[in-house]
């Protein structure tokens, strides 16, 4: 089987590239934007083919002679400007006469979530189901990875302010998303399903105890209100509503989601919260 991977040198992109290569997966080629950022490790271990999500002709010679796409999508915002990166994957694929494209999804993407990009994930996995293609539809939970780099930051505040309430989110590294992604390719059997790769989930109480250990200071969770969380983190202009509409969405309990999947298609637990934070962040 003939697989690309497009979005290779974003962060998951990154994950899933390198399990891949260490996992000796046949046949697995990336299709990326700027051919400048693919590290020199990778350059004698895969086919790099270059290809632009808003240019479809690109898109169609990348996925010539391929079997399976596994499409990242872009973190363009609004939703809106987001859908043609869908069409263009939908058309390119059947005129290349792609056999299967597995799309990575997200899991705030209910009927109800007030998340920005929710509508995005809406219409992708519906246009999905229209087309003629054969499809593997992946949801994530929330990534782990950020709190790393932002813990220094919360450590100097003394607490965690996600406007959340008393609701939980689900977490999940991206390390342990790229394995079940890994574990799907491997076997055609798990191809054509709908799945959720998820963790643990974490009240932002649970968090802030978690937080305060590996920070081995006092992190209490005291929210600050949906707008004023948006205020303080709008930059890029814009971005503090979408990440406020995330946490509205997990106060709703809309982020509090759970599945086996992981274990199932890899035999393995997901990571914990306080494992992956203990194994990934250094005290400056």
């Amino acid at each position: 089987m003939n697989i690309l991977l497009t979005g290779a040198t974003g962060n998951l992109g990154t994950q899933i590239t390198n399990q891949a290569i260490n996992e000796r997966v046949h046949n697995f080629s990336i299709g990326i934007r700027n051919i400048n950022k693919v590290p020199h490790a990778w350059r004698s271990s895969l086919e790099i083919n270059k290809m632009d999500y808003f240019n479809k002709d690109s898109m169609v010679k990348a996925f010539k002679n391929k079997d399976l796409i596994i499409f990242i999508p872009s973190i363009i915002h609004p939703s809106f400007k987001r859908l043609p990166e869908v069409e263009n994957l939908i058309e390119a694929a059947e005129e290349a006469h792609v056999s299967h494209v597995m799309f990575i999804g997200y899991y705030a993407d209910q009927n109800n979530n007030p998340f920005h990009m929710s509508p995005y994930f809406g219409y992708a996995e519906r246009r999905l189901a229209i087309s003629d293609l054969n499809y593997t539809y992946v949801r994530m939970a929330m990534y782990m990875d950020p709190l790393v780099d932002y813990l220094p930051e919360l450590q100097q505040m003394g607490k965690l302010i996600y406007p959340v309430g008393n609701g939980k989110i689900n977490y999940i590294s991206r390390k342990d998303i790229a394995k079940g992604i890994i574990s799907i390719i491997q076997s055609p059997k798990n191809l054509g399903k709908r799945y959720l790769l998820s963790g643990y989930s974490y009240t932002m109480t649970e968090l802030a105890e978690i937080l305060s250990h590996v920070a081995n200071s006092e992190i209490k969770y005291e929210p600050i209100s949906l707008e004023a969380f948006g205020n303080m983190y709008d930059e890029p202009k814009g971005f503090g509503p979408l990440l406020a509409s995330m946490y509205k969405a997990g106060e709703m309990g809309l982020l509090n989601q759970d599945s086996n999947d992981f274990e199932i298609l890899t035999g393995k637990k997901p990571e914990t919260f306080e494992s992956y934070l203990i194994n990934n962040y250094k005290d400056a």
